[in-house]
């Protein structure tokens, strides 16, 4: 092969690599989310949850095509203040407390939610931090009690 082929095969690769290296902001967006979300369920959650998110027998509950992800502001304000009283969760029951997690910034909570939901939720797009940070003004500072 000479050098000339050397070069074309470079410029082809670089421009195949450009190309298909385009993404739109908000794609990148959502991979920066659901790469941090994936860190800090792992950091936070995965220990009961488990990093598939199928829980752990009938102590943790899933949260792999869990029901319990239907109400979304619910599960914002439990991931930051705890989760107190029995749930149930794909109709079996649980009772064990979720520890508050107020450490995580609104934007820690935000790449957790879109991980959460992205990965398990059936959902396609962010959870974006204004949102959270509304839900979780909102939610105050208690941890959530299960009526």
């Amino acid at each position: 092969m000479t050098y000339r082929h050397l070069l074309c095969s470079a410029f082809l690769a670089a421009g195949a690599l450009a190309h298909f290296s385009c993404e739109s902001e908000a794609e990148l967006k959502l991979k920066k989310y659901k790469v941090v979300g994936q860190r800090v369920y792992v950091e936070n959650c995965a220990n009961c949850h488990q990093t598939d998110g199928q829980g752990l027998a009938a102590i943790y509950p899933p949260l792999n095509k869990s029901d319990y992800l239907k109400n979304k502001e619910k599960v914002i304000c439990l991931i930051r203040h705890g989760l107190n009283g029995p749930i149930v969760v794909n109709g079996r029951s649980y009772n064990r407390p979720m520890p508050a997690n107020p450490q995580l910034t609104d934007i820690d909570v935000a790449t957790l939610t879109t991980y959460l939901y992205t990965q398990w939720g059936g959902e396609t797009g962010i959870t974006d931090v204004k949102e959270v940070s509304k839900v979780l003004a909102e939610c105050g500072g208690a941890a959530v009690e299960n009526e």
